[in-house]
């Protein structure tokens, strides 16, 4: 049966490895991506920990609806599917998010998965309006082409070793309840998340994730451009 959408006790990032400010790798950007994105390749780097890529530093968000999500998905990744989850998220892990970088992907990495990204950095925004460009989050980052693209390539990555698209007609009736419950909750957006971190504001979220995206990152160029840790992604 198809659980509530929240987040996972699994979300909680205490126990990873933090990088610090000499031991920050470098990721490789996917060219021609609205966000930050990264390939199935560099995500399988990251894995496997090969060139040095921290695994336990890494948090991978996968916002496709449970059925999806229990019918395989990337070792290690969250179920994190509707904003209410990545409020809470942003809430429990606000003092590491400095250390730690989150890769967020759904099905094909189009929809869903943006959609939590900018929520996510709306929030981190709105905290900061006062200190820009500060972030809590700095390191945030789509998995270019989503669940469907790493599968194809690293299948032996993914628990279990299947994948469950969510146009499956075995799941319908499930897709139909997450659907209208995931409608639900952006709809009906948490705004004691945002009073609390805020502050009191009457107008509701306007997406500021792509401040100032050009001059911060360029993805469209045809030499591959690497972020650290420690500098700003947006």
């Amino acid at each position: 049966m198809e659980q509530t959408a929240g987040p996972l006790p699994t979300d909680d990032v205490s126990h990873v490895v933090y990088l610090g400010e000499e031991a920050a790798p470098l990721f490789p950007l996917a060219e021609h991506c609205e966000l930050p994105s990264i390939s199935a390749d560099v995500l399988k780097s990251i894995l496997t920990e090969e060139q040095g890529y921290p695994a336990q530093s890494v948090v991978i968000v996968d916002s496709r609806h449970h059925f999806e999500y229990e019918g395989g998905h990337i070792k290690g990744a969250v179920n994190l599917r509707d904003p209410s989850a990545i409020e809470e998220f942003y809430s429990r892990n606000i003092n590491v998010g400095k250390q730690i970088a989150i890769v967020f992907h759904c099905e094909f990495s189009s929809s869903r998965a943006p959609k939590l990204f900018k929520h996510m950095r709306n929030l981190d925004r709105l905290a900061h309006m006062e200190t820009y460009p500060e972030l809590a989050f700095p390191n945030m980052f789509l998995l270019k082409g989503g669940y469907k693209a790493f599968f194809e390539l690293y299948s032996e990555l993914c628990v279990p070793r299947e994948y469950v698209k969510m146009s499956d007609p075995k799941f319908v009736d499930h897709l139909r309840v997450s659907s209208r419950s995931l409608k639900r909750s952006w709809n009906q957006r948490s705004k004691d998340f945002i009073d609390t971190h805020c502050g009191d504001r009457d107008e509701p979220l306007i997406d500021v994730s792509n401040v100032h995206q050009k001059e911060k990152v360029n993805t469209t160029c045809k030499c591959p451009i690497s972020l650290r840790f420690n500098q700003q992604v947006l």
